[in-house]
């Protein structure tokens, strides 16, 4: 039996704790709808910024969303999912080693993985050097997933 393992990455960026968490408050009420476990893995933890949040606006997923693994406890297997999401954020050496854990993880593991790499904005950050350092295809934004194709995260 060949496994049918799928591990996708992609990159976010963003300015503050704040700015990350309105910016994947969308992304993951829709995840939610499409039966997927989202798991955090952030080095500042953003839970008490979601929660002031979701308790501001009326959400349809609201209680699910605040029932996210947000303390980076550790994964349970679900079979009954359709894909596992891990968001990630932190410095590069905690994203390195958050990936590297994930990875080795679902190393023999037949199920659908996608990590999303969150970097803070820093002026001594270039965005596309880590683009181009980490092979990403893919970037999240406010307006969902997108392809890189556009020079000027390059």
């Amino acid at each position: 039996m060949k496994l049918r393992k799928y591990i996708q990455k992609l990159c976010c960026f963003y300015a503050s704790d704040w700015h990350l968490t309105v910016m994947l408050l969308p992304y993951i009420n829709s995840k939610i709808e499409e039966n997927s476990s989202i798991y955090m893995r952030c080095e500042n933890n953003i839970e008490e910024k979601m929660m002031i949040l979701l308790n501001k606006l009326e959400i349809k997923n609201k209680s699910s969303i605040m029932d996210i693994n947000w303390n980076n406890k550790v994964a349970e297997d679900d079979n009954n999912i359709n894909e596992k999401i891990y968001i990630v954020s932190g410095r590069d050496n905690f994203i390195k080693e958050k990936n590297k854990i994930i990875e080795q993880y679902y190393k023999n593991k037949d199920v659908k993985v996608k990590i999303i790499n969150c970097y803070e904005i820093t002026k001594e950050k270039n965005l596309g050097e880590i683009i181009e350092e980490n092979g990403y295809k893919t970037i999240l934004n406010t307006k969902g997933e997108n392809e890189i194709t556009d020079s000027k995260y390059i």
